[in-house]
């Protein structure tokens, strides 16, 4: 019970659990004593979970939060009074439905001691490893805002030299490229890294849009010697995937690819529950040690490993085309995942 908050479905979760397990051990308390279940005892296994466990917890839960208790030793000491409490409201009840007598105090503090120990170690436990797993989080997402930070110059210098160069003679082209200059900007603004949170998923159409906008621009500074060609069957447009993901791949190919013209390939296939996204172009490709060491050769592929990071058992593979020796950049995403 560290200074953590835990979500709604994880209090529920805990407090199911906790009843499971209680239900489980008073059954089998009864069976071994020879009684036969009754609504009696059903309903006392039901106060029991009520007033020994759950009511306890919530209560030292709410009072921690509450109050700001960041000493674990008073937030044990005041659950395990609790839990003392309850125990005797519990023994009083339990006494007048299935005449047996009511818990002494000290029999109360025997039996609260081994389960509020139990109970508060699992979820302080809990919460620790949830909290190193945020701070990870949380270094993870620097690391990617960094990245952006450093790409995004190159992009809008480049773009601004691509406009530029079409104002005196090409208006109606240069209005078009500062709309959707305008349009990336916007789109990669709204889906940055902000405040330590992850960007909200996006429909693959909608990535697809911004990635078209962005390439249109690359294509006019570029003209026949940059060729973008997708390969995305229409029924994935609506899958969702982390935002901005394909754009530093490309960038990267850009950048690198030391071929003209330079064709890029871009292909979105599904295999299985995978979502399976290939880049791969016709430039030089990677360096051996590149590949052997998974070394990011460019900032377009750190951005991405860093962000890819953060997806349950996705990895950015490295590797070149067997007959064209171009570079292929290809990772994998598990439809419908939640971030780690």
């Amino acid at each position: 019970m560290v200074n953590l908050t835990l979500q709604r479905n994880e209090q529920f979760a805990i407090l199911a659990i906790v009843a499971a397990i209680s239900f489980a051990i008073s059954l089998t308390d009864w069976v071994q004593r020879g009684m036969f279940l009754s609504a009696n005892i059903a309903l006392s296994s039901i106060l029991a979970v009520v007033f020994l466990y759950w009511l306890p917890m919530v209560i030292s839960y709410v009072l921690i939060i509450r109050f700001k208790i960041g000493n674990w030793p008073l937030q044990y000491i005041g659950f395990y009074g609790l839990m003392v409490m309850g125990c005797l409201c519990w023994g009083v009840l339990r006494s007048g439905m299935l005449n047996t007598h009511a818990f002494s105090l000290f029999e109360a503090l025997t039996i609260a001691l081994p389960w509020s120990s139990g109970i508060f170690v699992v979820i302080k436990f809990y919460l620790s490893q949830k909290l190193l797993k945020q701070e990870k989080q949380l270094r993870q997402l620097a690391e990617i805002k960094l990245l952006h930070s450093q790409l995004n110059p190159h992009f809008m210098f480049n773009s601004l030299n691509t406009i530029a160069a079409f104002v005196p003679n090409q208006p109606e082209a240069a209005r078009s490229l500062v709309h959707n200059l305008a349009a990336v900007l916007r789109y990669s603004l709204t889906h940055s890294v902000t405040s330590g949170k992850i960007p909200s998923k996006v429909s693959v159409a909608d990535e697809l849009i911004a990635l078209n906008q962005w390439c249109e621009i690359e294509q006019s500074r570029f003209g026949d010697a940059l060729i973008i060609d997708f390969d995305i069957d229409d029924a994935l447009l609506s899958e969702v995937i982390p935002p901005m993901i394909l754009q530093p791949l490309l960038e990267n190919a850009v950048k690198h690819g030391n071929s003209r013209p330079l064709h890029i390939d871009v292909s979105i296939k599904k295999l299985a529950n995978q979502l399976v996204f290939k880049i791969s172009d016709n430039g030089v490709g990677f360096k051996e040690q590149d590949i052997l060491s998974s070394s990011d050769a460019g900032l377009g592929l750190s951005i991405t490993r860093s962000r890819l990071k953060l997806e349950e058992n996705a990895e950015l593979r490295l590797g070149n085309d067997m007959h064209t020796g171009g570079a292929v950049v290809s990772f994998s995403l598990t439809r419908g995942a939640k971030e780690c």
